[in-house]
């Protein structure tokens, strides 16, 4: 039987994540980032999204070396407040803000920006968004080595913080490509692959499908998915358009 990852792309209050749990066992769970701020046409409330959230750190609790939890642009701007003052917040909310800044501070040893793994013939770069060449080369005094190790440290100084809050042009920012919380996956196309890495990514919502490319997986299609040890992504909730998840709730 072939050991599996299982990975859970962009929540924003989404429950979908539940019904994966029970697809299978596997060797590691991953969530992908972004457990907060739902879209207001999906008919979620940030109240739910709190208690959503609140589910997903006590499974962390009960699961903490299967569990890896990775963060967002939309939990970050609650994480930290001086990102926040650097980059704002998209769907910031300030009624769930004092709750959630909370819960990041109480928790804070749960979450990381990256996480790595050999698995199968390959090495696996997981992150919210992924890594542009151009943002690696512009911090790569500070960054260094585009690993685990050295992209989680970039939580703990105010010079990381600062290099997490660039956001490409693509997304209305400053920069020719955005961070590893903020990068566009067509940013993530232009640029040359990472040498010897894959990269699987949320962040950038796919309506139809997720994008599977030799180098990397776009998987924020509002479901989730497995990686097994030959390599490959398959779907194990789901799979909606986005259009009809709005019909479904519009109707």
């Amino acid at each position: 039987m072939n050991k599996k990852i299982l990975i859970i792309p962009d929540v924003h209050g989404r429950t979908f994540w539940k019904s994966a749990l029970k697809s299978g066992d596997y060797e590691k769970i991953v969530f992908l980032g972004d457990y907060t701020d739902p879209y207001e046409m999906e008919g979620i409330t940030n109240r739910e999204a709190l208690k959503n959230f609140k589910s997903i750190i006590a499974f962390k609790q009960q699961n903490p070396e299967k569990v890896v939890l990775l963060l967002g642009n939309h939990d970050l701007h609650y994480y930290s407040e001086y990102y926040y003052e650097l980059a704002g917040g998209v769907r910031y909310d300030p009624v769930s803000a004092v709750a959630l800044q909370r819960l990041f501070t109480k928790y804070h040893s749960f979450f990381q920006l990256a996480w790595e793994t050999d698995w199968g013939n390959k090495h696996y770069l997981f992150s919210h968004a992924g890594i542009t060449q151009s943002w690696l080369k512009r911090n790569v005094e500070l960054i260094r080595k585009p690993d685990a190790r050295h992209l989680n440290r970039l939580l703990h100084s105010n010079e990381g913080l600062e290099s997490l809050a660039q956001v490409g042009e693509m997304r209305w920012g400053d920069y020719p490509s955005g961070s590893i919380v903020w990068a566009d996956i067509d940013e993530l196309l232009v640029s040359n692959p990472l040498s010897g890495i894959y990269q699987i990514v949320g962040h950038t919502m796919q309506f139809d499908g997720p994008i599977i490319t030799d180098s990397l997986a776009c998987l924020d299609c509002r479901a989730a998915f497995t990686l097994n040890d030959t390599g490959n992504i398959e779907l194990v909730t789901e799979l909606t358009s986005y259009e009809d998840v709005i019909t479904s709730f519009t109707s």
